[in-house]
């Protein structure tokens, strides 16, 4: 007896198997986050300044893994696609890029590139989502931002920068577009409430 149930066991055991090798593995999608270059304002003269640009931290719940969320508290993340690089690494580019691109100062530079900058731009990514409405997709970006004095450390610029775009349809190709999208809209707005601060002051002052 004892025989017979180790066989139909290992006839089970078989059988499971080979259903889960005969399963099509997915592959895993990467995806980036890569708004199109903004192209530098004629006419503008920058600030003779030099612009630090820290690298965004984020919640630990931003990494490759795309987040969504499905109204309330629920939320998971896709079994298939990723992002290239942590969101904050990417969000950090697009912002330094356009804010280089915008002419907000002489230089803008990665911070570990640069020594005794006249300013410092430094936050967080809290919100990079995309949000699963019954009617649509939404891909929502925001960042919480500090402009500091190079000097002395003193702020001169404390806000938060956030859009919302819906995504063309309830797909994660769609959702990146408009990610994109709304990563583009906070990064000018990020450039332009920091142009304006810069050019209200002068270095060290």
């Amino acid at each position: 007896m004892r025989t017979h149930l180790l066989a139909a066991a290992a006839l089970a055991l078989t059988i499971a198997g080979c259903a889960l090798w005969s399963r099509p593995l997915v592959p895993v999608r990467y995806y980036a986050i890569e708004p199109p270059g903004t192209a530098p304002k004629a006419g503008v003269q920058p600030a003779d300044a030099v612009l630090a640009v820290r690298s965004l931290a984020s919640a630990s719940r931003y990494r490759e893994r795309i987040l969504f969320r499905k109204g309330g508290l629920a939320a998971g993340y896709h079994d298939s696609d990723r992002w290239l690089e942590p969101p904050a690494e990417m969000v950090t580019a697009v912002v330094r890029r356009t804010l280089d691109g915008a002419g907000v100062a002489r230089v803008v530079a990665d911070d570990h590139l640069v020594r005794r900058p006249d300013f410092v731009l430094e936050g967080r990514l809290t919100r990079f989502d995309e949000a699963q409405r019954h009617d649509a997709w939404l891909a929502e970006c925001e960042l919480e931002l500090v402009l500091k004095q190079g000097e002395d450390g003193a702020v001169l610029l404390s806000a938060r920068f956030a859009a919302s775009r819906e995504a063309k349809a309830k797909s994660t190709p769609a959702f990146v577009e408009a990610m994109n999208a709304a990563v583009a809209d906070v990064a000018a707005q990020t450039a332009a409430a920091v142009a304006r601060t810069i050019a209200a002051r002068k270095p060290g002052k």
